[in-house]
């Protein structure tokens, strides 16, 4: 199996079961599912989530929860630029009801060098992880492949998106993965 049948299987399977939310079809994206909402709030109860001052959160629908509750409790939030890759916006003591539309952070937030930003957490999609936090995206975009941090990666996925092992070469790593039911921990 290639990482793009990968992608393909699980993509397939959220949309012929009615599993995927907006935007659909879930293909070519890290999917928004039914039930990332309380996959979310499992993930915001963890001590990373709760301690982290600042943190680097990727665009996807599926983060929605994430980057408005991070603003909510203050934190501040580190997003990359929609249009400028490898380019980063940090915003601080906004609002989340301003930011309608995550595409318009460059109106709220100021243009950082990622480099010297003490990110606590990263909070990316997923396209599909496995229990030894092999992770998976959708291909292109955030998180690049060149992306280095030194925080903890988080990502929510619903169970059909979880493997016992990925069946391919996980790009990344992740050190907590979401679902409704479950908060895995590599």
């Amino acid at each position: 199996m290639t990482l793009g049948q990968l992608r393909e299987e699980v993509w397939n399977f959220l949309a012929r079961h009615d599993l995927a939310l907006h935007p659909t079809p879930p293909h070519g994206h890290h999917p928004n599912f039914l039930g990332a909402r309380r996959a979310a709030e499992r993930l915001m109860k963890t001590p990373e989530f709760q301690g982290a001052r600042l943190v680097l959160a990727g665009m996807d629908a599926v983060l929605k929860p994430l980057r408005e509750e991070a603003l909510k409790q203050g934190k501040a939030l580190l997003l990359p630029h929609p249009d400028r890759p490898g380019e980063f916006l940090l915003l601080k003591g906004l609002d989340p009801r301003r930011l309608r539309r995550v595409r318009e952070a460059y109106r709220y937030g100021v243009r950082v060098d990622l480099r010297d930003q003490p990110v606590d957490l990263v909070l990316v999609g997923a396209v599909a992880v496995d229990e030894e936090g092999g992770w998976v995206g959708k291909g292109y975009g955030f998180p690049q492949a060149w992306l280095e941090v030194a925080a903890p990666f988080a990502t929510l996925a619903h169970p059909v998106m979880v493997y016992p092992r990925l069946p391919v070469a996980p790009e990344r790593r992740v050190d907590l993965i979401a679902t409704p039911q479950r908060l895995i921990r590599p």
